[in-house]
């Protein structure tokens, strides 16, 4: 049986990019070696700091950040991915090659993103048997909290994506949601500690923010073994599922409504 033509050129982007990756072997090893010294690097600072993590977890400051790696390694990517292949530098000679713009950011982010989930496997192992990092994952809650934060990350790589089409600069929606992100959205801590640290009730304000979802979910289901059955863990779920099914048609069109723009425009291939 012949493989769809689709598949086909997803699979020569790949093979592209895993032959550049291996063609310049300085840069290769020196890659290789700054994420070996980045596990230990954050491994030592995490062990530093370790303390129980006991709001909303029940877990410890090493596990806490491994399931915020895990993110970075197996959802990052697919955003950064978007946001690289798509953008006025490169869109007009992608549309002019007659490849579909979904092959092309497949194809584009395909070697990468198995890059990131290959170099996640030591940070896990590190994390778990050299700093001790406890996790408690259920697979099931696991796999669909991804799935929730791809869909999520990507709609809002979708929405900056379309407007930096038409802007050809930074767009300040997403700039301001990311910059928010750093400090509302429990990248670092529990969301709920900003309760603690300015006052009671300011951590409402986290749980607008659509990538406290991508962190609380994951979290759950890495960290505490949230099963689906439970009646608040499935409620929460369904927060963040809310987020992914708004947000996803809204960045589609976005990003469409920025390429139609620019071709009405013929400012497509600007910058």
């Amino acid at each position: 049986m012949e493989l769809p033509i689709q598949l086909k050129q997803i699979i020569a982007f790949t093979k592209r990019d895993f032959a550049s990756w291996t063609t310049y072997k300085t840069a290769m090893t020196t890659q290789l070696i700054n994420i070996l010294i980045g596990v230990f690097s954050w491994g030592v600072a995490a062990k530093y700091v370790q303390k129980p993590v006991t709001e909303m977890y029940n877990s410890d400051y090493v596990s806490f950040l491994v399931v915020g790696i895990a993110i970075g390694n197996l959802v990052m990517p697919l955003v950064q991915g978007v946001e690289r292949q798509l953008n006025p530098w490169t869109l007009e000679t992608v549309l002019m090659t007659g490849i579909s713009i979904p092959v092309f950011v497949i194809g584009s982010v395909a070697w990468n993103y198995i890059f990131s989930v290959l170099t996640f496997i030591p940070y896990l192992l590190i994390g778990t048997y050299v700093f001790g990092a406890n996790l408690d994952v259920n697979i099931l809650s696991a796999i669909l909290a991804f799935i929730i934060s791809a869909v999520i990350m990507m709609s809002l790589s979708f929405i900056s994506t379309g407007l930096r089409i038409v802007t050809k600069s930074t767009d300040p929606i997403t700039w301001a949601i990311n910059i928010l992100q750093s400090l509302f959205a429990g990248v670092a801590f529990p969301v709920v500690y900003l309760d603690t640290i300015f006052f009671p009730g300011v951590s409402t304000f986290s749980w607008f923010l659509p990538q406290t979802w991508v962190y609380h979910l994951c979290r759950l289901a890495m960290l505490n073994n949230a099963s689906l059955t439970d009646p608040k863990v499935l409620i929460d779920f369904v927060k963040g599922s809310l987020f992914a099914i708004i947000l996803l048609p809204v960045g589609y069109r976005v990003l469409r409504w920025g390429v139609a723009r620019s071709k009405k425009e013929g400012t497509l291939g600007w910058y």
